[in-house]
């Protein structure tokens, strides 16, 4: 017998056949992913688990997508107004990283993430690292900027947003306070907001003076964020260090001045007629699952439920273009404002895994494989979960990874003897028609998963295209596909604890099925630095193949601006597939994908 394989690869994928002349056997080697390799020398990382502080109340509240972290405080003794410096307790970072206070002020903080980056390596910072023990001053903003630096160099800046509440006896002087004497003190009775975002339904009363705290909070009504920083640690004596950069006075009228009046709350919203979902960290209300499809610039804003005495600037009754998402602002009778984003979006037929024909997801019209060949991909049941088993297997020591896509396998009917030429296929890839039609923006892709990948590597990621044609099969010269958004995770073990990946924003520990969620952040436009797409054939626009059949699947990288006209989400079991290495038995299990807006 002689036996020969074909390499398919896209975005680090592989394919290949092992294939009996006698046509006893014939096998096609699935997609793989890109090795996961980590590179010695000095480390990268840069990753702010924690930090607390001694005069804490409860845990902090951790937003690792917006780079903050947001922390209540117990009431300051008699003595105290309020709490003029903190004690930090402990800094949860990554080994071999160090912790320090900006010093620039900071006028506006970003939400995109890759801003995160170019923002922290323009900041200075003090030169001494924050350590348990040091006390920083509180700022009248009540926001602190600290960047974390790893033993490369490389850096990351997150956003602190201290409640820091008044004693009662300083509470109610200020309250009768002249507009002179209270410039002279810092009034923090402002910071308390409201928490009760879940249902957004138990809105608390703004005093007169917002602080920026309330302000620069994730998802602020202004979209502005204070202005903040401070200098070093503190000194060897124990006192804080005073900041570099100015306090802003601020003025509290009398309290008789300004008539209470709740403050502007969205208590409920429907899209379409499907009641939205409420993200407090991104001050958004979504709806998830309209019908797949649907035309997203125009849908009804059908119900909108807001707090005493609030107006919007939107109508029920009236068409939004919601795929993009639009911004709500609601204001109250004191002409105090909360802006919201609204969003809609739709699922992907069948990304549950719950439906199945034979060992093929349906509906096969948006979920391809390889099965046809050699069964890789097959229906999964165990406890509650019913999923897609997705293993790598091999044929004569040759590498066969399963993978689970939105892909027609070999759409051109290209022969078993001609795919089994590695020299004619160098890349299996363009065998493979990716991408389904698809027109929504999410803004995160959730999915379970569990890996057990025996030193191997697994691929999830998702892509967002905009394309002049429609099927790569059919596309012709003139066509240009962009990459709108990705987001892409790669690792050799379950808890992302192999490479690092910057666009996951969490995974959870295994629940009763043994599967942890994996939830990973959309980057618009340019991939964040250090993503798995820089390993990958996503760039690829040049075919390798001379053969007729070639599918041309390469991007060009687009602004992140442009409509979305279709999808790609890939799920593979093993690495390195397209130069035929990877692990047997290598298994990636998957259920129950979301796409969230």
């Amino acid at each position: 017998m002689l036996f020969e394989n074909f390499n398919h690869t896209k975005n680090g994928y592989c394919a290949g056949v092992a294939l009996s002349l006698l046509g006893l056997i014939a096998i096609v080697l699935l997609n793989g992913c890109s090795a996961d390799y980590d590179t010695l020398g000095v480390s990268d990382y840069r990753n702010l688990e924690e930090i607390s502080f001694a005069e804490q109340d409860g845990s902090s509240m951790v937003y690792s997508a917006e780079h903050s972290m947001e922390f209540d405080f117990v009431a300051p003794p008699e003595s105290l107004e309020t709490w003029d410096s903190l004690t930090v307790e402990n800094i949860d970072l990554s080994h071999f990283a160090s912790l320090y206070l900006v010093d620039d002020k900071i006028k506006e903080f970003p939400e995109d993430s890759l801003e995160f980056d170019s923002l922290a390596e323009k900041v200075s910072y003090s030169k001494s690292a924050l350590k348990p023990g040091d006390k920083i001053r509180v700022p009248s903003s009540h926001v602190v900027y600290v960047v974390v630096v790893s033993e490369s160099g490389k850096k990351s800046i997150w956003k602190l947003i201290l409640n820091v509440p008044e004693s009662e006896k300083s509470s109610s002087s200020v309250k009768n306070a002249t507009s002179s004497s209270s410039a002279k003190k810092t009034s923090s009775s402002s910071a308390k907001k409201a928490t009760s975002s879940s249902s957004a339904k138990s809105a608390t009363s703004s005093s007169s003076a917002k602080s920026a705290a309330s302000s620069s909070s994730a998802g602020n009504s202004s979209g502005k964020s204070s202005s903040s920083s401070l200098g070093s640690s503190s000194s060897k004596d124990g006192k804080p260090v005073e900041s570099s950069s100015s306090v802003a006075n601020e003025s509290l009228g009398s309290s008789d001045s300004v008539s209470e009046s709740p403050a502007p709350r969205i208590l409920s919203l429907s899209i379409a007629g499907k009641s939205a979902e409420f993200d407090e960290d991104r001050k958004t209300f979504h709806v998830d699952d309209l019908d797949f499809r649907t035309d997203l610039t125009s849908i009804e804003l059908s119900e909108m439920e807001l707090s005493e005495g609030a107006t919007a600037n939107v109508e029920v009754g009236e068409s939004y273009d919601f795929g993009a998402g639009i911004q709500v602002t609601v204001t109250n009778a004191n002409d105090e404002s909360e802006t919201y984003t609204v969003k809609a979006g739709y699922q992907l037929p069948g990304s549950n895994f719950n439906s199945w024909k034979g060992d093929d997801v349906t509906p096969d019209s948006i979920w391809g494989n390889a099965n046809t060949i050699l069964t890789t991909t097959e229906k999964i049941t165990s406890g509650s979960m019913i999923g897609a088993k997705i293993q790598t297997s091999s044929a004569l020591t040759k590498t066969a990874s399963g993978s689970l896509y939105t892909a027609v396998f070999n759409p051109k009917g290209v022969g078993t003897l001609s795919m089994a030429s590695s020299s004619t296929w160098p890349d299996g890839n363009e065998l493979l028609d990716f991408g389904k039609p698809f027109n929504a923006r999410p803004e995160f892709m959730e999915v379970k998963f569990s890996y057990e990948g025996k030193g191997d590597s697994c691929d999830i990621y998702i892509l967002l295209e905009n394309r002049t044609g429609d099927k790569n099969v059919n596309r012709k010269s003139s066509d240009v596909n962009k990459l709108v958004a990705s987001a892409w995770f790669r690792s050799t073990k379950a808890d992302n604890s192999g490479r690092e990946n910057p666009d996951v924003v969490s995974v959870s520990a295994p629940d009763e099925n043994g599967m942890r969620t994996l939830r990973l952040k959309l980057q618009y436009g340019v991939p964040l630095a250090g993503s798995p797409i820089e390993n990958s054939s996503t760039f690829n626009t040049k075919l390798e193949s001379s053969n007729k059949s070639a599918i041309n699947n390469g991007l060009v990288q687009g602004s992140g601006d442009e409509p979305v006209t279709h999808i790609r989400v890939v799920f593979a079991s093993s690495a390195d597939g397209n130069h035929y290495k990877g692990t047997k038995g290598a298994i990636l299990v998957i259920d129950e994908m979301k796409l969230i807006y």
